[in-house]
């Protein structure tokens, strides 16, 4: 009998444990998520609120509406999704009049997006001019305003960006709100014109200006590629797949979703790997190493003993970063600048993995465009005409090619003195 009931209370004592799991894990699992939730509306707020400081510091020092706008996205390039449904932003510049407690100019330019936000229609400049003016006067006497504040310019950056939720919260219109994440800042303007910027970060890909983009399979011209010439991705695109691509367009022409089949070479249309100084040698491994992210064109760190016959004077040691071969002691890559070529590239598994990897993550990449080339092979080199964002969707290490969706041109950096 003692034996009987022990074993009644046994089964009792699993039974109650499996209902405390049962009602415990479910709540455990939505806590968890909770965590999750918090933390990617966290990350995000601090994302989007660094875009909107970089982009006004660039306004602040000259940067016109165009670049401030290039400048926030390629801030967060690769860490949020870009369509314009679900971004606005826009870029703030006024003057505090002589009282200094208004302003006696101001504007409030939409620069990206389509007006799809949640907030959008809540955004209110008088708020704005408001929240500007309190800042700027804080700590201050009203006394003091005309003499401290008054005449002052500023620029900024006003955005919005919508969120997804991971638990679906954002279906629920009173939590709507929480999902529009807002990134505001303003400086003081101290430039009225850029006069030269910062030279670009780039990835080691060269197309040339005059690429157009690719046309249907079996047409005339440049069709699109059969899927048994790409080497990656596994499961290639289908031409139809792109559904904002227009065929035959030139890249000065180009929109977003435009994609541009281009063989390798130094001739009109071509592209070419890059090799960012002649210290480096011109092969698959340094190749996959400036491919793999997030890139080493401003590299300087220590590549190794030059033995005294360093790159650039700037340096006792290799480097990997840029070096212009006719100015080694320009480190900064700008239009106008040579770069070498790499045309050492083999088929190699490290190059497929690392460039699979970039079309697996949907990765935009800052590549250069460039306008002449000069001799060819191993001597060879391209002159930078531009910067533009491009994502890699293929390529073919056998055929000579890559298959990229152009995004934007970048003029947020590398320009010339003007």
């Amino acid at each position: 009998m003692k034996q009987s009931t022990q074993q009644h209370h046994t089964h009792r004592e699993k039974g109650q444990s499996l209902v405390e799991v049962a009602l415990f894990l479910p709540i455990f699992i939505i806590i968890l998520a909770g965590l999750i939730e918090v933390s990617q509306l966290v990350i995000t707020q601090n994302r989007v609120s660094q875009a909107a400081r970089v982009s006004s510091r660039f306004g602040a020092n000259g940067g016109q509406d165009e670049g401030m706008m290039i400048v926030a996205l390629n801030s967060v390039t690769q860490t949020l999704l870009m369509d314009e449904g679900n971004w606005d932003m826009w870029v703030v510049r006024g003057t505090v009049n002589d009282d200094g407690d208004d302003f006696s100019d101001w504007e409030f330019n939409h620069v990206y997006g389509i007006s799809n936000t949640l907030d959008f229609t809540q955004v209110n400049e008088a708020e704005i001019q408001t929240e500007i003016l309190t800042d700027l006067q804080s700590n201050m006497n009203p006394s003091d305003y005309a003499s401290l504040v008054g005449g002052m310019q500023v620029v900024g950056l006003y955005t919005l960006h919508d969120i997804e939720s991971i638990l679906g919260l954002d279906a629920m219109p009173w939590l709507q709100g929480f999902y529009t994440i807002r990134g505001f800042s303003f400086m003081r303007q101290t430039g009225e014109t850029v006069v030269q910027t910062n030279g670009c970060t780039a990835f080691p890909i060269a197309v040339h200006e005059d690429i157009r983009s690719v046309n249907p399979p079996g047409s005339g011209g440049n069709p699109y590629p059969p899927a048994s010439e790409f080497t990656g991705p596994a499961n290639p695109p289908a031409y139809t797949d792109f559904i904002y691509h227009t065929p035959d367009v030139p890249l000065s022409e180009a929109h977003e979703g435009d994609v541009y089949l281009i063989y390798n070479g130094f001739g009109t249309g071509n592209f070419g790997w890059l090799l960012w100084n002649t210290g480096q040698q011109g092969d698959a491994n340094t190749l996959n190493d400036s491919m793999s992210w997030p890139g080493d064109s401003n590299d300087y760190t220590n590549a190794g003993n030059c033995n005294n016959n360093c790159v650039t004077p700037l340096y006792p040691h290799d480097v990997r970063g840029y070096v212009n071969p006719d100015d080694t002691s320009d480190i900064s890559l700008q239009i106008g600048d040579w770069i070498p070529a790499n045309t050492g590239v083999s088929n190699s598994s490290a190059i497929r993995t690392t460039l699979n990897g970039h079309i697996g993550l949907d990765r935009q990449l800052r590549v250069i465009v460039w306008g002449e080339s000069r001799q060819q092979g191993s001597n060879g080199a391209y002159r930078v005409s531009g910067f533009a964002v491009f994502r890699l969707h293929g390529y073919s290490l056998q055929h000579s090619w890559i298959l990229a969706e152009f995004i934007r041109w970048d003029t947020s950096c590398g320009q010339p003195l003007e």
